[in-house]
């Protein structure tokens, strides 16, 4: 399974950088992100009982296509045909491989295009991925989106109290698919937003400094 774990990142890591339409920077990200995803998806199966093995390269490969559709809503569907053609090649069961295919297919918005029964592990696929959206790089990419350092202070302020008040509607009303996987990414999002409060406090001290 070793093998077979090393040969799936280095595919993954191959096709991302055969992309012509995404920089380095996103070619890193992306397969990092990826990595980050198959270890929480690990420690969700562990804990849910799934076999971790499917889970593993489902989240390995979940985004494997994402740059070969201008569509981001069906790069879960194309990153499963592309996965397919890549694990027809292993000695895998034609089980491994459809439950496998099928949790990459609905990781984006549930649909696989075609009828299948729902896995637990398609539903550990679908959250590690939230999880890891929600982690802590994605607050220094959200900063870095929103150009922060050329806004004024009050206009940070202003995003960042309305992040805020975004996580806390997520901690309060938004659940995934796994116990287990709600309680990971709620303890995410309770990080985010301790994080952006004290960024919060520290540009109040800075506006009355500027204002005394």
């Amino acid at each position: 399974m070793e093998n077979i774990i090393s040969l799936t990142k280095e595919f993954l890591w191959n096709t991302l950088n055969k992309s012509m339409n995404i920089d380095d920077i996103e070619k890193k990200y992306r397969y990092e992100h990826s990595l980050r995803v198959s270890h929480i998806g690990k420690q969700i199966s562990k804990v849910e009982g799934a076999d971790t093995f499917i889970v593993e390269i489902g989240c390995l490969l979940h985004d494997v296509g994402k740059f070969q559709t201008e569509v981001n809503r069906d790069h879960g569907r194309v990153s499963a045909k592309v996965a397919k053609v890549f694990l027809e090649t292993l000695n895998l069961s034609n089980k491994q491989i459809d439950d496998i295919c099928y949790a990459i297919a609905v990781h984006v918005d549930g649909e696989a295009g075609y009828s299948y029964e729902e896995t637990l592990e398609s539903k550990i696929v679908t959250d590690s991925d939230n999880i890891d959206r929600f982690g802590a790089y994605r607050i220094y990419q959200s900063l870095d989106w929103d150009n922060i350092k050329q806004l004024k202070i009050e206009e940070t302020y202003e995003k960042i109290s309305n992040r805020i008040k975004s996580l806390e509607k997520l901690v309060e009303g938004y659940d995934l698919q796994t116990v287990e996987g709600t309680r990971l990414f709620k303890d995410n999002i309770k990080f985010q937003i301790q994080f952006y409060n004290r960024y919060l406090l520290e540009l109040e001290n800075t506006l009355i400094e500027l204002n005394h």
